[in-house]
C-alpha cells in the first residue's frame, strides 16, 4: 500500500528553512543593515515578546518543546517501522515519508531560530559597535587588569563571608533573588551597551531546568532557546559561577549572539549589581578568564597572581574546577562538539575557542575606562 507523501508542502517547508539560512549568509556582509532593522528593530521585539509569553509559567517551556519535538520524530518513525512490518506499506514509501517529514520540521526549525532571534549573529561585533578596541594587549596589561580582579574578588570575598577563609565553598542567594539581584545589575549594563528601544515588553525571567543532570553531564552550565525566548540554567552550577551563568544567559535574550559577547555582557552585569555576590562572581568569572590567557605567554606570572587569592576564594575556585571534572566523559565531549558545529554554522570565529575571546572585551571595555574594569 502507498501512502501519500505530501511531498510538495513539505519540500516547501524545508526550502523555507535553507531560505532563511541563504538570508543569514547575506545579512553577514551586510552587518550595518542588520543592525538597524534586526538588531535595534525587530529582534529585540520577538525576543521580549516571546520571553515575557514564556515567562507566564514558572518552569522552563523549552523542556518540553524539546521533548515533544524528539517524541513526534520517534513517534513518526515507529508508526511507519509498524506499518512496514504489518505488510501496509512499503519500506521505501515509509523511508521516503520519513526524510520529507524530517526535512520540513528541520525547515520550520531553521527558519523560526533566525526570524526570532538567529540574525543576531550576523550583526557587526560588540566592540564596533561601542567603538572600543581591545587589539595586541601586552603581558602587563594583562597581568594588571588580572590583580585588579583577584583584590576586587578577595574584597567581596571577605565582605560576603567575613573572613579569609570560610571552610566550605561560599553558599550565594538562589532563585527570586538572585534574578532581582542581576536584574538591577542588567538595568545599569544597559546604560554602558544601550538597551535596544524595540524591547518594549522587557524580559521574562531566568528559569531553572528540571533536566539539570542532563546539562551537568554534557557539562553544559546554561542554554538560550529562542523559540521560547527563555534564559535557561543549570540548577546543579556550583554557587560561585551562578550570577555569571544566568547573567550569560540573560546576553542572549538581548541579542548578544556570540559567546564571547554574552561572556562579556554577563560579566559587566553582574559586576555593576548592587549586592557583593553577583559582584564576586563577575569577578571570580573575569579573573580566570584574563589568567588562563595570561598563562600562555608567562605561566609564572599567572601561576604567582593566582596564589593572591584569598584562601576562600581559591577554594571556591577549585570547587568548581572539581565539580565539572567529575561529569567529563563521551555525553560531555559530544556535547563540546555539537556547540562547536552550531557556532561554526552561525560564522562564530573559532567556534567554541570563541568563549574565550572575552578577554578581549574585557582589555576593552577597561581601556574605555582608563584601563581600569572596576577602578574610577
Amino acid at each position: 500500500m502507498e501512502y501519500q507523501l505530501h511531498w510538495r508542502s513539505r519540500l516547501a517547508l524545508a526550502g523555507v528553512g535553507a531560505a532563511a539560512f541563504i538570508v543569514f549568509r547575506l545579512l553577514v556582509m551586510a552587518p550595518g543593515l542588520t543592525e538597524t532593522i534586526y538588531g535595534r528593530g525587530v529582534g529585540p521585539l520577538f525576543a521580549s515578546l516571546l520571553s515575557n509569553i514564556a515567562g507566564i509559567v514558572p518552569f522552563s517551556l523549552a523542556e518540553i518543546v524539546i521533548v515533544v519535538f524528539v517524541g513526534r520524530q520517534l513517534w513518526g518513525a515507529a508508526k511507519g517501522l509498524d506499518q512496514v512490518r504489518n505488510g501496509d506499506r512499503r519500506l521505501a514509501n515509509a523511508v521516503a515519508a520519513g526524510v520529507l517529514r524530517i526535512g520540513a520540521d528541520v525547515g520550520v526549525v531553521v527558519a523560526t531560530f533566525y526570524l526570532v532571534w538567529g540574525f543576531n549573529y550576523a550583526r557587526p561585533p560588540l566592540e564596533s559597535r561601542q567603538q572600543w578596541n581591545g587589539a595586541e594587549a601586552d603581558v602587563e596589561e594583562l597581568a594588571r587588569l588580572a590583580q585588579e580582579m583577584i583584590e576586587a574578588a578577595n574584597f567581596e570575598y571577605a565582605g560576603i563571608t567575613g573572613a579569609d577563609d570560610s571552610g566550605r565553598p561560599t553558599v550565594g542567594p538562589r532563585g527570586a533573588e538572585l534574578i532581582e539581584q542581576l536584574t538591577g545589575g542588567w538595568e545599569a549594563a544597559h546604560e554602558v551597551l544601550g538597551a535596544p528601544g524595540s524591547a518594549l515588553f522587557g524580559f521574562g525571567n531566568p528559569k531553572g531546568v528540571w533536566a539539570s543532570v542532563m546539562l551537568d553531564y554534557g557539562q553544559t552550565s546554561g542554554f538560550y532557546f529562542p523559540w521560547t525566548g527563555e534564559a535557561n540554567y543549570n540548577l546543579g552550577t556550583p554557587d560561585v559561577s551562578r550570577p555569571q551563568v544566568i547573567a550569560h544567559e540573560m546576553s542572549h535574550q538581548r541579542g548578544f549572539a556570540p559567546e564571547d559577547e554574552a561572556d562579556f555582557a554577563g560579566y559587566l552585569a553582574a559586576s555593576l549589581a548592587d549586592e557583593p555576590y553577583p559582584r564576586y562572581s563577575a569577578y571570580v568569572f573575569a579573573q580566570r578568564q584574563l589568567l588562563s590567557a595570561l598563562s600562555r605567554y608567562d605561566r609564572d606570572r599567572a601561576r604567582e597572581l593566582a596564589g593572591r587569592r584569598l584562601p576562600g576564594v581559591q577554594r571556591d575556585v577549585r570547587a568548581a574546577s572539581e565539580y565539572w571534572q567529575q561529569f567529563e566523559g563521551r555525553t560531555s565531549r559530544a556535547a563540546r562538539s555539537m556547540n562547536d558545529a552550531y557556532l561554526r554554522t552561525n560564522r562564530v570565529p573559532g567556534g567554541i575557542l570563541s568563549y574565550d575571546r572575552s578577554v578581549e572585551l574585557l582589555i576593552a571595555y577597561a581601556r574605555s575606562r582608563g584601563g581600569w574594569l572596576v577602578r574610577p
